[in-house]
C-alpha cells in the first residue's frame, strides 16, 4: 500500500518517510496541495497525509477539490492548530483524521492502520444506489435501504443496515467489534464498542428463523461476529 503525504516541512518529510517505510508501506511525497492534486492522479495512494498550512493551496482546499472529484481515498490533516473550530472546518473539507503537530509517529502510524482497515471494508468501489446484495435468502437492497428475505421486505434502521452491508460485502469474514465501528461510525468510536452488541440483537431479531439461537449473525467468541452465508 503507497502512503501520499504532503508537506513543506523537511523534517515533517523525513519522520513520516522513516515510519512508512520501516512500517512497510511505500511513500510518496508532495510539498503542496497543487502538488498533491497531481500526485494522487498519478501515483494513486491509498492514504494521504495532508498537512494544513501549506503555499499554492492549503490542504482544507485541496482536499475539497479532491472529494468534488470523486475521490475518496483517506485524508489524515496534520495541523499545528487543535480547536475545535479547525477541526470542524477539516472534517467539513472531507478529512476522515486530524492530528496536532507535534505527534507522536507511533500515533500516527495507528491512526493510518486503522483508516487503511476502515477503508478495506468498503466496497472496492462505490455502492450503486440499485445495488442489491443477493445471499441466499437474503437481499439487502441499498436502493431501499431494507432487507429482503424468503421475498419478504423488513425495513432496517440506518445503523443496521450499514452494519449488515459491511458483513453482507464479505460473507464469512469475522469482524470485531472494534472494526464494525470504525466501517460504520470512525475510528474517534471505537471505545464505543458496546453498542454493536445492541444493534447485532436488533438484527438478529429481523434476521434469524430463531433469534434465540443465532445462525446467520454467528458470534465467534472472543473474536467477534460474521455472516454465515451457509446458513442464510
Amino acid at each position: 500500500m503507497k502512503i501520499l503525504l504532503v508537506d513543506d516541512e523537511p523534517r515533517i518529510e523525513r519522520l513520516v518517510r522513516d515510519m512508512v517505510v520501516d512500517a512497510g508501506y511505500e511513500f510518496a511525497y508532495a510539498e503542496n496541495g497543487a502538488e498533491a492534486l497531481h500526485a494522487v492522479e498519478t501515483c494513486k495512494p491509498d492514504l494521504i497525509i495532508m498537512d494544513v498550512m501549506m503555499p499554492k493551496v492549503d490542504g482544507f482546499t485541496a482536499c475539497r477539490e479532491l472529494r468534488a472529484k470523486g475521490i475518496t481515498t483517506p485524508v489524515i490533516f496534520l495541523s499545528a492548530k487543535g480547536d475545535i473550530v479547525d477541526k470542524g472546518v477539516g472534517f467539513a473539507a472531507g478529512g476522515d483524521d486530524y492530528m496536532v503537530k507535534p505527534f507522536d509517529p507511533r500515533e500516527l502510524l495507528m491512526h493510518i492502520e486503522a483508516l487503511l482497515r476502515r477503508a478495506n471494508m468498503r466496497p472496492s468501489t462505490p455502492a450503486s444506489p440499485n445495488e442489491v446484495i443477493t445471499i441466499g435468502r437474503l437481499e439487502l437492497d441499498a436502493g431501499q435501504h431494507r432487507l429482503i428475505k424468503d421475498g419478504e421486505a423488513i425495513a432496517l434502521t440506518p445503523k443496521e443496515f450499514n452494519i449488515l452491508s459491511v458483513m453482507a460485502h464479505h460473507p464469512g469474514v469475522v469482524f470485531s467489534r472494534e472494526q464494525l465501528v470504525e466501517a460504520v461510525w470512525a475510528p474517534e468510536f471505537v471505545g464505543e464498542t458496546s453498542s454493536i452488541t445492541v444493534f447485532i440483537k436488533k438484527l438478529r431479531a429481523k434476521v434469524e428463523d430463531d433469534p434465540t439461537q443465532p445462525l446467520i449473525i454467528e458470534t465467534v467468541w472472543g473474536i467477534g461476529y460474521r455472516l454465515n452465508p451457509e446458513a442464510c
